[in-house]
């Protein structure tokens, strides 16, 4: 290897063989050297021959000069962030040995034709990421019984949990049916070619029928997930559209959700009317984090015990769309990122958020509020509908300064609202009523499994053993408490650059 390349060399174990096998030459060719000066005083040996031999001893140490700062460059940089290989500590170590079979040719010394011996201790090792490709397979399950000397009792072991009770799919097959629908979008025909492809013959009826069947298990733990988003003294709103495939109707259904520390709950229903939203929330008391809906105040127009807070994203997106015409937008897009900044300073303390918030944030919002009744006059430019839109809705978005349970944003709900959109997308809808039930449900469960980390497969699997046994498994079970109310109680980002984003 050249000095150049390994000045570039990077990997640390290629430069340590490197260096073994040079500091190995080296010691050879002073060896030599020695002979050769030995020779020199009997007067033996050419006197160029010598001069050769130390000129290959100078380049051999220059380059273990070269290999030993590269060594050192490698070992003292500091590990890459963005590139390089990723630890992979879920994954099993397989050991693989690779050796040559006796009748390899590679075997053979390319040098004198003889044949080549292992060296002992002697390996190149590296590692490489393998799949096992999925295998479906019929599992023959013989249930032991027993029974008592006094003819009195007969009992059969166990066997291997059902998706339906008598049925002749697994509750693995099931959940792995769930999973791949309702976590990675595939939709259940999808689903079917593909199991043709390693055997199963299946087809997208008998696929839902397992679906449907696991949903029903789990209806009272979904229930409980939204009790406790009812039970919140603030909580997220949000809809987005959900198609319909059952050929009854052109307007689409609405996909409905409510997030509150730690948990998503879904729902689909016919529209985004108030009634709608009335019937969602039903008695709840508290400050619901929403958009600036006609239906969503029509809803909780009448309620002493609702009150409704607007969401800074929507306006921080307003002036974003805004700021190619009219740069001045950018002003209003600052005044906002201090909103977030300030947030982010009182480091989840609720007394020091208020104290902030009562202070900074609503010297803050003086300013922006005169800044906006100067654009509010050039309705018809798009920097005119985003002032107006923030001062028609001034009261909504300004609640938090006296509340430090009020996030800044509704980010979270339409993080939560996310699967299930980009589930649309691929599946298109649901062609019946129990479809949009399914869905409801299996989405409530997954999304909360994971905000709380929790592998969503491990954790619909436990839930609905615990359902088998009357009992409610929700996902903080298996790790943590459902959190306490929080200034970004439902997960608000508080980053000004992620408002953009969101």
């Amino acid at each position: 290897m050249l000095a150049r390349d390994l000045e570039q060399e990077q990997d640390i174990e290629q430069l340590r063989q490197l260096a073994v096998a040079m500091h190995a030459q080296i010691e050879q060719l002073v060896a030599a050297l020695a002979r050769k000066c030995k020779e020199l005083e009997s007067f033996k040996g050419s006197k160029d021959e010598l001069q050769q031999t130390l000129a290959l001893i100078d380049t051999l140490k220059k380059n273990k000069k070269t290999i030993d700062k590269a060594v050192e460059r490698a070992t003292s940089r500091k590990p890459r962030t963005q590139s390089g290989p990723t630890d992979q500590p879920q994954l099993p170590n397989v050991p693989t040995p690779c050796a040559f079979d006796d009748d390899d040719p590679d075997k053979i010394c390319d040098a004198c034709g003889g044949e080549m011996h292992a060296m002992v201790g002697q390996f190149e090792e590296s590692e490489l990421i393998d799949v096992v490709e999925v295998e479906y397979r019929i599992l023959q399950v013989k249930r032991q019984k027993y029974a008592c000397r006094c003819g009195g009792c007969i009992k059969t072991a166990p066997g291997p949990e059902r998706a339906v009770d008598g049925g002749r799919y697994s509750l693995d097959f099931a959940i792995k049916i769930i999973i791949d629908k309702y976590l990675y979008h595939l939709p259940l025909a999808r689903q079917s070619r593909m199991m043709a492809e390693h055997g199963l013959v299946v087809t997208p009826q008998t696929l839902w029928d397992q679906l449907y069947v696991t949903a029903q298990r789990l209806k009272l733990t979904v229930r409980e997930i939204m009790k406790h988003v009812l039970a919140q003294p603030v909580m997220g709103l949000d809809q987005t559209g959900w198609p319909r495939l059952d050929g009854e109707g052109t307007k689409p259904w609405q996909m409905w959700c409510l997030t509150a520390p730690g948990a998503v709950f879904h729902r689909i229903r016919d529209d985004k009317s108030a009634a709608t939203f009335k019937d969602l929330v039903g008695e709840y008391e508290g400050v619901i984090v929403c958009d600036a809906l006609k239906t969503h105040g029509a809803g909780a127009r009448g309620s002493m015990k609702i009150v409704l807070a607007g969401c800074w994203a929507h306006c921080f997106r307003k002036f974003a769309e805004a700021e190619p015409d009219h740069p001045e937008a950018g002003r209003a897009m600052e005044w906002i990122g201090k909103l977030y900044e300030i947030d982010e300073r009182a480091e989840g303390d609720l007394v020091e958020l208020a104290k902030l918030r009562r202070t900074e944030s609503a010297a803050i919002l003086a300013e922006l509020k005169t800044w906006l009744w100067e654009q509010a006059t050039l309705k018809s430019l798009s920097i005119g509908n985003a002032a107006g839109y923030v001062i028609a809705n001034w009261d909504r978005l300004t609640r938090f300064v006296d509340d430090p349970r009020i996030p800044l944003d509704n980010n979270a709900t339409e993080r939560g609202i996310r699967g299930p959109v980009v589930g649309r997308r691929n599946h298109f809808g649901s062609r019946s009523r129990s479809g949009t039930e399914v869905a409801s449900i299996f989405y409530s469960l997954i999304e909360t499994a994971k905000l709380h980390d929790v592998d969503p497969r491990e954790y619909l699997r436990a839930a609905i053993l615990a359902a088998d046994h009357g009992e409610v498994l929700l996902p903080w079970h298996l790790q943590r408490p459902p959190p306490a109310s929080a200034p970004n109680a439902s997960g608000t980002s508080t980053s000004a650059a992620s408002v953009a984003t969101a």
